[in-house]
């Protein structure tokens, strides 16, 4: 899969999960969360991607890489995050 592919992947879930969990009746907006929050909606996500390894079951763990990827990229967007100095 070309990286191209790959981006468009995790800006499309992006945009899924701007739309599914970002919505006025939310009490925790996602610009309120700790980068420590962020790791841990991360971690809950690559333990889902395990468990489908586990299951023998690559085309599920592939979809948490995908929403792992994803929150991860939401992190950054809410957190000033430098460029690579090297």
């Amino acid at each position: 899969m070309k990286r191209e592919d790959v981006y468009k992947l995790i800006d499309g879930e992006r945009d899924y999960q701007d739309n599914r969990w970002n919505d006025a009746d939310r009490n925790v907006h996602d610009k309120d969360k700790s980068i420590a929050e962020w790791i841990i909606y991360m971690e809950k996500l690559l333990s889902d991607a395990q468990s489908k390894v586990y299951y023998l079951d690559p085309e599920g763990a592939l979809e948490f890489i995908r929403k792992t990827t994803a929150v991860g990229v939401a992190c950054m967007e809410h957190n000033e995050t430098l460029p690579r100095k090297n």
